[in-house]
């Protein structure tokens, strides 16, 4: 992983002016502007969706590899009551998600020190594996795999087949000078559903479109869901 975006991340944190809100929350984890901008209610629109694919019940248990400051657990236990833990890099992030969810787990370390003794029924992680090179997001994935009781959600993952047309919006939206200042030494991984399916060869998947309501990534983006076995 870049450590460029490492310090981008490192970065941010709860300032004491802030409410603890998911809106807040949501904002902490970058999807506050541009093209990653998802809403309060899109949001919650879209972790009802995979909680559905999921078959999320109240009293499971969700651990999320780069939670960042905890908005996608946070909306999830708006709507069952959920045991929670995460993992991130950036300390500043997963202090705001300690404070949110006083009763997670929550780690400031990186994505490839995930401690797989300790299961959860899920293992998911939200638009982070575009900041692992494929080597990385090997490692992590197969972790995760280990992790969980009961299935792996991989989401908003840059789809290899859009990668041309998403870097050349990327650029439409700003200045040549102002996107080589923002995004020098700053790569995404792009990924092919087949490269998931590779990791896992016999164990059941779902790949599906983005899910996200109004985002405007999402005609870049696909998940994954492998499942242990049925839940319930």
């Amino acid at each position: 992983m870049s450590n460029l975006w490492q310090q981008i991340w490192e970065k941010r944190s709860l300032q004491p002016q802030h409410a603890i809100t998911l809106e807040t929350l949501i904002a902490l984890d970058g999807f506050d502007s541009g093209a990653g901008k998802i809403d309060l209610a899109d949001w919650q629109e879209y972790t009802r969706r995979i909680s559905d694919k999921l078959g999320m019940q109240s009293g499971d248990s969700v651990f999320e590899v780069g939670c960042g400051a905890g908005a996608f657990l946070y909306a999830l236990r708006q709507q069952h009551p959920l045991t929670v833990g995460g993992l991130d890099y950036a300390a500043g992030l997963i202090e705001a998600a300690q404070q949110a969810m006083p009763d997670g787990d929550f780690q400031a370390i990186p994505a490839q020190s995930l401690d797989t003794s300790k299961e959860y029924d899920f293992v998911i992680a939200n638009s982070v594996f575009h900041y692992f090179d494929e080597a990385m997001a090997a490692e992590v994935f197969q972790a995760m795999w280990q992790k969980a009781r009961v299935g792996v959600a991989i989401l908003d993952i840059p789809h290899a087949a859009t990668k041309a047309a998403c870097e050349r919006a990327r650029r439409d939206a700003l200045t040549e000078a102002e996107y080589e200042e923002k995004y020098r030494g700053l790569h995404h991984t792009y990924y092919t559903p087949e490269w998931f399916s590779q990791q896992l060869p016999t164990k059941p998947q779902q790949v599906f479109e983005s899910c996200v309501p109004n985002y405007a990534q999402s005609q870049y983006r696909f998940s994954v869901i492998f499942t242990k076995r049925l839940h319930g």
